[in-house]
């Protein structure tokens, strides 16, 4: 079972990254575009800077789910690196299970905001696409970073992952 669990949790992680780059790649090309339309041919897309900010919180929003999986997250370990090894997992394990709560709690309240009837109502004034669109990114992703922290938190708890709260950068 543990191990089903972490092959879906490595395959919607490919995804992930996957989309990424794809937003990434389009993200570039929309500036690009608009770049040389609006200096070149004085002639700008108008709705370029709307679905630049879109595409970015979509790439924001899923880089914290990725990062949550990866276990590449920013860090502080000064009083880890203090700890021996049973309390550094237990602080391990801690962390990782408030960690949990918190973002189920967080993911809990921004499916219930996007799927009011009032934020699914208001359209944008540019593309007039519906706004819920972009502000889903925050509640998808949340479920993604809880997925991914579930499988930290569970591996942690059945003893297969070593790693602590803080891994040790590559390279030392």
């Amino acid at each position: 079972m543990l191990s089903l669990l972490n092959r879906l949790d490595s395959g919607i992680a490919r995804g992930e990254q996957w989309l990424l780059a794809v937003f990434c790649g389009i993200l570039t090309l929309i500036m690009v575009i608009q770049v040389v339309l609006r200096y070149f041919f004085n002639a700008p897309l108008f709705w370029a800077e709307e679905i630049s900010t879109q595409l970015l919180a979509f790439i924001t929003a899923l880089g914290l789910a990725y990062l949550t999986h990866t276990k590449q997250h920013i860090c502080i370990d000064f009083v880890i690196g203090k700890l021996n090894g049973k309390a550094r997992t237990a602080v391990a394990l801690v962390s990782n299970t408030l960690l949990l709560a918190l973002m189920t709690v967080l993911c809990f309240y921004a499916w219930e905001w996007v799927l009011r009837p009032e934020v699914q109502a208001e359209i944008s004034g540019t593309t007039g696409l519906p706004r819920w669109y972009t502000f889903a990114a925050l509640p998808v992703a949340l479920t993604l970073l809880c997925l991914h922290q579930t499988v930290v938190t569970v591996n942690h708890c059945t003893g297969s992952q070593t790693e602590v709260v803080c891994p040790k950068p590559t390279g030392e």
